[in-house]
């Protein structure tokens, strides 16, 4: 292997990748402690206590200057306020999954958005989809509208999740920003609209936050560490490495959520579901094998 393969492998953008990755998977766990409040106001939590902490990153970091780049650009913050809108829907989704014994389906949401990221990655950025590649895509495919077969409606939760942060991860790719100071623009944007939602709970007199406890008001404060640390690392990561590896690094964070989910949830894991997961690892297998065999032989040539 030559000196230039190695930072490919163990670089920053693999690491970062690595770490956000890692960190969703056992989220879910979080989320679990704060369902004393509703979705909506958990998520208006996430968003204030996030630009917060990115407010000081940028100036404890020296990031000072990088923000001033991004806001004097319309075009970009144009681009951040839609990549805003589509991580809060994501957030909104998997927040009211888990608090609703949908965790189990939103881990099958996760382990299809290598897919989802693979087609957009053709889509967006012209990376090439091989034949093996195109059959994991329709194997996967079948593995969803098994579900669709069995329960009548199409699991939701799963390709919305998916969907919007495959997007996500496309907006990110386009935008020239450094990570902790696009995910400020991103919480400052929704910021307004966190605020007026949690202005409302107080007149109606539904805000938990300062009437339950204070280990509950700490935990809703700790939406700020966990949601920046790992959107920071993927950011960096999706600048950092190809789109398609990216993808294949995620399947991490869903096998930590689907062992959360029925081993600790309790969630039922059907024979429906038996049949879905089947298909999809076998998809995403095939897959994987795919981009080891690839990359093998660029070494080789190498």
């Amino acid at each position: 292997m030559s000196s230039q393969e190695k930072p490919a492998l163990i670089g920053p953008g693999p690491l970062a990748g690595l770490g956000a990755f890692i960190f969703w998977g056992f989220f879910g766990l979080y989320f679990k402690q704060v369902a004393f409040a509703t979705p909506l106001e958990i998520l208006s939590h996430r968003i204030v206590w996030s630009a917060l902490l990115t407010l000081l990153l940028v100036f404890v970091l020296g990031r000072r200057k990088k923000l001033l780049e991004l806001i004097s650009s319309a075009r970009t913050v144009g681009l951040l306020f839609l990549s805003s809108l589509l991580v809060a829907g994501n957030w909104l989704l998997y927040i009211w999954a888990v608090n609703n014994a949908h965790a189990l389906e939103a881990s099958l949401g996760y382990y299809i958005m290598p897919l989802i990221m693979l087609i957009l990655g053709r889509i967006f950025f012209a990376e090439k989809l091989n034949r093996i590649q195109i059959i994991s895509v329709l194997i996967c495919a079948a593995g969803v509208l098994n579900l669709l077969v069995f329960y009548g409606n199409m699991p939701w939760v799963a390709v919305g999740l998916s969907t919007l942060f495959g997007f996500y991860g496309v907006i990110r790719k386009f935008v020239p920003a450094d990570p902790i100071a696009g995910l400020f623009v991103e919480c400052i944007l929704l910021t307004p609209f966190a605020l007026g939602y949690l202005g409302w709970l107080t007149y109606q007199g539904d805000m938990t936050f300062g009437h339950i406890g204070r280990v509950e008001d700490a935990l809703l404060i700790g939406l700020g560490v966990c949601t920046t640390a790992p959107l920071v690392l993927f950011a960096f990561a999706a600048r950092n490495m190809k789109f398609s590896a990216l993808g294949l690094m995620q399947y991490l964070n869903p096998t930590i959520q689907f062992f959360v989910a029925v081993l600790i949830f309790g969630e039922i894991f059907t024979e429906a579901h038996m049949i879905t997961y089947a298909l999809v690892w076998f998809g995403l297998g095939i897959f994987t094998w795919d981009n080891l065999r690839t990359a093998r032989q660029n070494r080789a040539k190498s």
